[in-house]
């Protein structure tokens, strides 16, 4: 929409990660908001999915688009150009047939400079595989890694790993190389100092999602896909992924996808018990446990108040459930208390907090105006 190109930053709530859906962003809505960061002081991270144009039929970026769209973040003055060094040194050397998926992170530093990560996608959806070769992806080899330094020596330091969707699942690649998460956790890690924690794996998703229950008239609740639902499992446990196992996950997702097929679940995983029944009259708990007196094994069950005391929760996700019916855009916001490393084990570790819905509603075809969710509004 026209209002990409005209975009204007107004003082709001502070964050320190937002993340948007899997090809989200045109590169010229990108473009347009990096040229308007000199407005603002202070920005968190933004992890964007992105896209070439405004077509949302197709999201893949030939070498020409991905050429173009680096020369326009060079010309921008706020921009860091070592921040592009590593994905310009390895896209040189990219065949020029190939088409890529592509994400961005960027930030504000404390000196105001514009760092940014771009980076591919690495491994392949099955809606990424096509006999026409541009809507072919081609699986990337280029990892990336964003630690945050805070100049108070009183905090410590935060590394996101910023994910495409499928790269967090533990799927076969065409290059026969281990998945993201496992590839910096491993030994041949092309990281010559690698962080010990990944403290946050951020990841814009496209991905169509389950419904559980039997068929009625309204709208069925829905659950992680459970590829996700293994992977959260693996990174909390998994002997090859020390790197991960106080790892939070944060996923967006888009509420329907293109054709009509059904999203959503944005929301977040963490490898604790949340302590908590509901977060959120508009969030829905997943949670990954036991029955103490029952035993049996671990799996996945949907919250629900009064449930008995009894139960072993080792994880939980917490997700965005249905909504409305004149809505736009859900967007679900939440604070945490620290990352799960930094907590002591002798304390009880806090689920996220004030945890916020924002609804978004068209007033004109260029205006989305947000509110906050309201007690006792209706879902």
């Amino acid at each position: 929409m026209d209002g990409y190109t005209k975009t204007s930053f107004q003082a709001g709530t502070p964050f320190d990660l937002a993340t948007f859906p899997e090809a989200f962003a045109p590169a010229k809505a990108l473009l347009s908001v990096l040229r308007s960061i000199s407005q603002v002081s202070t920005l968190g991270c933004i992890h964007v999915g992105l896209r070439p144009d405004g077509d949302d039929k197709r999201h893949l970026f030939s070498n020409a688009e991905i050429t173009s769209l680096l020369k326009a973040l060079l010309s921008i003055p706020a921009i860091v150009p070592q921040d592009l060094a590593p994905f310009i040194s390895w896209f040189e050397n990219q065949p020029v047939n190939l088409n890529f998926n592509l994400g961005c992170l960027f930030t504000l530093d404390v000196d105001e400079h514009l760092r940014i990560c771009i980076h591919p996608k690495l491994v392949r959806s099955q809606y990424e595989f096509s006999p026409l070769p541009e809507r072919m992806m081609e699986e990337a080899n280029l990892l990336s890694l964003v630690t945050l330094l805070p100049v108070d020596k009183r905090y410590l330091s935060v590394t996101i790993q910023p994910l495409i969707c499928s790269d967090a699942l533990n799927l076969p690649t065409d290059r026969a190389t281990p998945t993201p998460l496992v590839a910096v956790n491993a030994a041949e890690s092309p990281f010559a100092n690698p962080p010990d924690h990944i403290d946050v794996v951020s990841v814009p998703t496209h991905t169509p999602q389950v419904e559980y229950g039997p068929p009625t008239t309204q709208p069925r609740p829905r659950e992680w896909h459970l590829e996700f639902r293994d992977a959260f499992c693996r990174a909390a446990q998994g002997g090859e992924l020390p790197r991960h196992h106080f790892a939070t996950f944060i996923l967006s997702n888009f509420e329907t996808l293109k054709g009509g097929s059904k999203g959503g679940l944005s929301g977040i995983f963490q490898p604790i018990d949340p302590r908590e029944q509901q977060l959120h009259p508009a969030v829905g708990l997943n949670r990954y446990g036991r029955n103490k007196t029952n035993g049996g094994n671990n799996d996945w069950h949907q919250s629900a108040p009064g449930e008995p005391k009894d139960w072993q929760w080792r994880g939980y996700i917490a997700a965005l459930t249905q909504p409305t019916n004149d809505e736009a855009v859900r967007v679900l916001g939440f604070n945490l208390s620290s990352m799960l490393r930094h907590s002591s084990i002798w304390r009880p570790i806090g689920a996220p907090n004030s945890c916020e819905v924002l609804l978004g509603r068209w007033q004109s075809p260029n205006h989305l105006a947000f509110a906050d969710w309201e007690a006792g509004q209706t879902l």
